[in-house]
């Protein structure tokens, strides 16, 4: 351009001058846009790559957390760092950072190429470009603080809409409609006083910037006129062309530095996960294809933190008996029949199974004889079947119906519109059909020891019946603990031991 500018019109070649420069320059420019093209195609395939990297290693470290180390964390932090969080990762190494290195490198070049055009200028527009980049930044600054306040005033009014919503009832009930509209009114005004402020500033902002851009251009037009007037045209064009083309990237970068926060933060939250050491062994002992016999605690202690939970317990179950755990909420009950699953470690004592400690066995052989089936369904978004089989395929269509039918379940699967192809779907079977599905799939993946944690709470009485049809099934050929409040549980059981402030109370055989 520069060239073009400076060209002597009155040349006789000026014609075939003008066709070159303008072919060289189309040319660069072509060469630029497959350049950019085939680097933004690369880089999108490398940060996919990357991206899918990160949450095998953060899934596969997630499913490797002992329960302690679950507890350090909520289900909605664990989603937000697989999720969320790694794509802000995405976004700070293939936006964030890339325009950063881009706009730097284009800064840096039309600084050096300002040097290279006139010197005398180029300082002139080196000091232009540095009061416009520092003015940029000290706004940008101001700007960041007024949006964070106003993220956290669409918190507050998230979480009143929130409160509204859940507590409509009371509102219609108790007529709090006016007395909400003032209070969510007032939130709206109190946003309103710092979005116009941020407004005041963004606006600001462009007049303080666009003042300085023309106080560099007059200062460079002044000099070029009036000190040095040797200076060619083209030279000039180039100083005042760079002048104005860095006003662009120095916005951008600053806008970035601002984002860059949020993307380290996740990046943070990221590497917290992937740093996590305490993590499970699944074979981490003897690996035993059928672990059976007596289950015996000897001793055992067990605290979280500091506060003890289980306090020198000592009992037997004998195997192929039926035995409820009863007690308070709070007594210890659900920690018992973890620690026994090796979801905990325990402090001191023995759990023996046939007379072998259970931390001499594997945790996948331990695991894979104990079936656990908990208060609450585990059911996937999935067909019936599906969600019976757990991936076990040997386990047959007629399998299931033969064992529906033999408990009683048979009606479960008559009402379903496409047999063991339907979809579940939570919200559309009860309660009780859900649990139903649950015990159906336990029974079925046979087990040497079968927990089942308030099996019939929650339940209607023909359905609790069917349960204690399943466990009686279960009860023929296995070893069942049952922790369990009601007493049709609690009758039908060999023994009965209560637990109070996590010791054994009273043992009671039948």
């Amino acid at each position: 351009m520069k060239q073009i500018v400076d060209v002597d019109f009155q040349a006789n070649n000026v014609q075939t001058i003008l066709l070159k420069l303008v072919f060289a320059y189309t040319l660069v420019h072509i060469a630029c846009a497959i350049s950019k093209n085939v680097r933004n195609v690369k880089v999108n395939i490398l940060m996919a790559k990357m991206l899918r990297d990160i949450r095998e290693k953060l899934f596969d470290k997630v499913l490797k957390y002992k329960m302690k180390t679950f507890e350090k964390y909520n289900s909605a932090q664990l989603y937000t760092r697989l999720t969320t969080d790694v794509e802000e990762l995405f976004t700070l190494f293939f936006g964030v950072l890339n325009v950063i290195v881009n706009d730097l490198v284009y800064l840096l070049f039309m600084v050096i190429m300002m040097f290279f055009a006139e010197i005398s200028l180029a300082w002139i527009g080196f000091a232009t470009i540095c009061a416009i980049g520092i003015s940029t930044m000290k706004f940008t600054n101001v700007l960041g603080k007024l949006n964070r306040k106003i993220l956290k005033r669409r918190d507050i009014e998230n979480r009143e809409f929130s409160e509204f919503y859940n507590k409509n009832k009371l509102t219609y009930l108790y007529q709090l409609q006016e007395k909400n509209k003032e209070k969510s009114n007032y939130l709206f005004e109190e946003e309103l006083k710092v979005r116009k402020k941020y407004i005041f500033v963004h606006s600001f902002t462009y007049w303080v910037l666009t003042l300085l851009e023309a106080i560099g251009i007059y200062s460079v037009l002044y000099y070029a006129l009036n000190i040095n007037v040797s200076i060619s045209v083209g030279s000039l064009y180039l100083i005042l062309f760079y002048i104005k083309e860095c006003r662009s990237p120095l916005s951008e970068i600053c806008d970035q530095l601002e984002e860059i926060q949020t993307c380290l933060a996740s990046y943070q939250r990221v590497k917290e996960i992937l740093q996590e050491t305490d993590l499970e062994d699944l074979s981490d002992g003897e690996d035993i294809d059928t672990v059976k016999g007596d289950i015996e605690f000897q001793n055992v202690c067990m605290n979280y933190d500091k506060e003890m939970v289980l306090k020198d317990i000592s009992f037997v179950i004998k195997e192929g008996t039926r035995v409820t755990i009863a007690g308070r909420t709070g007594a210890g009950k659900s920690t018992l029949v973890n620690v026994l699953m090796k979801l905990y470690d325990i402090k001191s004592g023995k759990i023996l199974i046939g007379n072998k400690d259970i931390h001499k066995i594997s945790t996948k052989s331990l695991r894979n004889n104990i079936s656990y089936i908990s208060q609450t369904p585990y059911i996937f978004a999935d067909t019936v079947r599906n969600n019976i089989r757990l991936g076990k395929q040997e386990i047959t269509d007629e399998q299931i119906i033969e064992l529906a039918n033999e408990i009683g379940a048979d009606h479960l699967f008559e009402k379903l519109p496409e047999g063991l192809n339907t979809k579940i779907k939570a919200n559309e079977m009860s309660y009780g059909e859900l649990q139903m599905i649950a015990f159906i799939r336990a029974i079925l993946h046979h087990a040497n020891i079968y927990i089942f944690d308030e099996p019939t709470s929650n339940i209607d009485l023909k359905t609790e019946n069917m349960i204690q049809k399943v466990i009686d099934h279960i009860s023929k050929v296995s070893t069942v603990i049952i922790i369990a409040h009601r007493k049709s549980t609690i009758a039908s059981s060999d023994k009965v031991i209560y637990l109070k402030d996590g010791q054994v109370d009273m043992i009671v055989n039948k």
